[in-house]
């Protein structure tokens, strides 16, 4: 597993409650990094490596979520339908089968071992950086993601395998995206985190300029501290600043 070229130290100001924690996907057996003696669902690997070592896991660790990272494929039961209605999901067997016509999964036999590691004890340049973070961190950190590009927020979804849109779409899709907790089915019933808290994934290839962005903006701008009247007799007399100059 190569070492990290990136500076990860930005991510110290925020004072995180819960640790961000970096992915690694890979078909050869990770170095230095220990595979973890517990069965676990895919939503919760994230929540164990904020609080513990770093540790890969293999097909015999992932108790549920295995389909989504192409440890294995859907059985006919999942593709049918069935279980949506009987864990009320959903109404009815058709609503849930219409989900697998377009949840991301990586490809059959692509990944053999999934590492997690904080953000402190990273050795490595992660796939995939997850955030988690509350409503003022978040703020600061989708703003960072678009400053210098101005690329739009992703937040996609479903009730059931809420772990794809965290583990699988930022992969292959290259965006970022986002979700609360407290949406997905699963990790509600297992008490993954508490409701109301941003779980933002950023895929290896917006890292740099996430990092980047962190750097340079303001994270709490004058224009936050102004109170509601202040922020507009602030916005008419700068605009109309602006407006007479380039006039």
């Amino acid at each position: 597993m190569s070492s990290k070229q990136l500076d990860y130290s930005i991510f110290d100001r925020f004072n995180f409650e819960r640790k961000p924690v970096g992915v690694k996907y890979s078909l050869s057996k990770p170095k230095g990094i220990e595979q973890t003696d517990k069965s676990l669902a895919l939503c919760e690997m994230f929540r164990e490596a904020q609080t513990g070592k770093p540790f890969y896991v293999t097909k015999e660790n992932v108790q549920c979520g295995e389909q989504v990272i192409g440890i294995v494929e859907f059985p006919p039961i999942m593709y049918s339908g069935q279980l949506g209605p009987m864990f009320a999901m959903f109404k009815n067997a058709g609503a849930n089968r219409r989900i697998y016509d377009y949840v991301p999964v990586l490809p059959k036999d692509s990944v053999k071992y999934i590492t997690h590691a904080s953000i402190d004890q990273m050795s490595f340049d992660p796939d995939l950086l997850i955030i988690t973070a509350n409503t003022t961190q978040a703020e600061i950190i989708l703003r960072a993601s678009s400053y210098s590009d101005g690329k739009m927020w992703n937040s996609k979804g479903t009730t059931c395998l809420a772990c794809a849109w965290i583990y699988a779409h930022p992969y292959l899709s290259g965006e970022l995206n986002y979700t609360i907790s407290g949406l997905g089915f699963s990790m509600k019933a297992r008490q993954v985190l508490p409701d109301g808290l941003f779980i933002i994934t950023f895929p290896f290839d917006t890292l740099s300029s996430l990092i980047e962005n962190l750097k340079d903006m303001e994270w709490e701008p004058y224009w936050f501290n102004l109170g509601r009247d202040g922020f507009v007799s602030e916005v008419q007399k700068r605009s109309g600043e602006l407006f007479q100059q380039l006039s």
